[in-house]
């Protein structure tokens, strides 16, 4: 027989598995928040990926700084160098950016020793989601019940907020009918709550611990109402928008009472004095307000809303949703004169944290698109 190849079948056994695993120290600002979640997202990255702590005599130091002189908002670099990375940010939200995208590397299968240097900045100020809440919904029904009690969950908040950050996005929109009974009881209308003292608090813990996990992160939060809407417990208290209780669907007219004015006034003050957290306020311009002119509509938004944000004891940031209508309908139409009657209210107003962002609505059709465009005072 003819033997034209030999098949070798070797066993190795016992044979040990040899990784160095090597230490890393990080250093950061333990009184920033920002730093804190940066540091603790690479913490997390590094222990899955073989890498332990170690405060002296560390093989790699991680360091992070924000640099506001060589970096802009949001901007980052990363600069690596004799087993020493750092990570700096143009602000705290810059310095998160950069700690992610060393995560990306590690996640990508890259070892400390091979991370390059680089510099990133964004090319779009405001990127936000907009996020429909399942309470005092714009839409009635099953559909909109589903997620109750998924959206009253502190970790799906914080998982969410964690995809926000990882994928970039910087503001968050919180949109329901009227906001403000789940938020707080309203000092001089306590009657709009039907909330027990203990159900108030569940409350204002879930709000509480949104607003504060998304500042974590580098993210901007903002509550936007449709007008105009009341509590049930308030329109039977005062007999006032009685058309609320017929139906939450969002187009009709709404009640422009002093009594409903001064309700909407206290309440968005109230609710930026007892949420720190909370970013900034949002309004629509035209939902339930049928039958009122594009100036009526803006007045009241003057009288309450914008109001109600003058008073506060500190300045917040503001998402002024343009006028859907230009006559008296709830929406669909545009002239000039509305425009320049939006522009020269803007121009008002001075006492906003940061820019004014304009929300436009420009398609009708679902799903829907919007532009968010910028407004600086001049």
């Amino acid at each position: 027989m003819k033997i034209t190849g030999f098949l070798f079948i070797i066993c190795f056994t016992g044979l040990p598995h040899v990784v160095v695993s090597q230490s890393v120290h990080l250093l950061y600002d333990k009184s920033l928040p920002q730093a804190i979640y940066a540091a603790g997202q690479i913490k997390t990255s590094l222990l899955k990926h073989g890498y332990f702590l170690k405060k002296e005599k560390a093989d790699y130091l991680i360091s992070f700084a924000v640099d506001t002189t060589n970096l802009k908002n949001e901007a980052f670099s990363i600069i690596s160098e004799n087993k020493k990375i750092t990570v700096a940010g143009g602000d705290a939200r810059g310095l998160i950016y950069g700690s992610l995208s060393l995560i990306e590397d590690l996640s990508n299968g890259i070892q400390l020793n091979k991370i390059k240097a680089r510099s990133e900045s964004p090319h779009l100020p405001f990127r936000a989601i907009k996020f429909n809440l399942p309470w005092d919904a714009y839409r009635e029904g099953y559909a909109m019940e589903l997620h109750t009690q998924t959206c009253r969950d502190v970790n799906f908040w914080k998982a969410f907020l964690d995809m926000m950050a990882e994928n970039r996005f910087n503001a968050l929109t919180l949109w329901n009918l009227h906001p403000f009974t789940n938020m707080i009881k309203p000092k001089n209308f306590p009657e709009a709550s039907f909330f027990t003292d203990n159900e108030m608090k569940e409350w204002k813990d879930l709000y509480h611990s949104i607003f504060r996990m998304a500042k974590d992160r580098g993210i901007d939060t903002y509550i936007i109402n449709w007008n105009i809407f009341v509590s049930p417990g308030f329109s039977k208290a005062h007999s006032a928008a009685m058309n609320n209780l017929q139906t939450r669907i969002h187009y009709g007219k709404g009640d422009t009472s002093e009594i409903v004015k001064r309700y909407t006034r206290e309440c968005v003050t109230q609710v930026l004095e007892e949420y720190p957290e909370l970013s900034g306020i949002g309004f629509t311009l035209g939902e339930f307000m049928g039958g009122m002119t594009p100036r009526q509509r803006q007045d009241w938004i003057n009288e309450t809303v914008i109001a109600g944000m003058r008073a506060a004891k500190r300045k917040s940031k503001l998402i002024f949703r343009v006028p859907l209508s230009a006559n008296e309908g709830s929406g669909g139409s545009t002239n000039v004169e509305t425009e320049l009657l939006t522009r020269k209210d803007l121009d008002s107003y001075d006492f906003t944290d940061g820019p004014i962002w304009a929300e436009i609505k420009f398609n009708w059709s679902h799903a829907r698109e919007r532009s968010w465009h910028r407004y600086l005072h001049h």
